[in-house]
């Protein structure tokens, strides 16, 4: 009787467990269609429908990064939007508070944050990339409505001039990002 008592008792414990592994687990599953969200316009035209499975919001514990990042299913464009702290005022992804984040480097010597974005295109050997540059665009930023620690929403617009396989910018090639919008779970790393 006692040894069928604790047989009982440790099925119990092992659909419990089982059960909180798989709750554990759909926390990290892709963002739910119906909830999640990214959109932008490069140049006045749609950014093609991001792939939900391309398209993350991702926390890094070891920088305390947050990075958006949306990509359609061909993979053929990105927009990838980077937020690194500095100055120790960020331990968890909640503490990206709700505000506005410009890209102005004194942020970075007042050793605050650091924002930037980018807009990558395959050209069909490689992507071309644009790079938010403040000696060429000043007009930058990032803007979070709501952040929980597990979900953010947000804004964003930026300028982006085309970096040169030199390393170089060319300031006569701008990408103008407008009407950017995310809605998606954060990811922790």
């Amino acid at each position: 009787m006692i040894i069928r008592n604790l047989k009982i008792v440790a099925l119990a414990i092992t659909l419990i467990v089982g059960i909180s592994s798989c709750s554990k687990d759909d926390d990290n599953k892709p963002n739910d269609p119906s909830s999640a969200f990214f959109a932008a316009k490069v140049d006045n035209l749609s950014f093609p429908k991001a792939e939900l499975q391309f398209t993350v919001a991702k926390f890094v514990t070891s920088t305390k990064m947050l990075q958006i990042i949306g990509q359609p299913a061909d993979q053929k464009e990105a927009i990838i939007l980077t937020m690194m702290p500095f100055g120790g005022k960020v331990s968890t992804a909640v503490d990206w508070k709700p505000g506005t984040y410009d890209f102005d480097p004194i942020h970075v010597a007042n050793l605050e944050y650091q924002a930037s974005a980018e807009y990558n295109k395959w050209n069909g050997n490689g992507y071309d990339q644009w790079f938010t540059n403040w000696d060429y665009v000043k007009t930058d930023k990032i803007i979070i409505s709501s952040n929980t620690g597990t979900h953010i929403k947000g804004t964003f617009s930026f300028d982006a001039v085309r970096k040169n396989s030199d390393g170089s910018y060319n300031s006569s090639s701008i990408k103008k990002v407008t009407e950017g919008t995310f809605d998606l779970d954060i990811k922790t790393l």
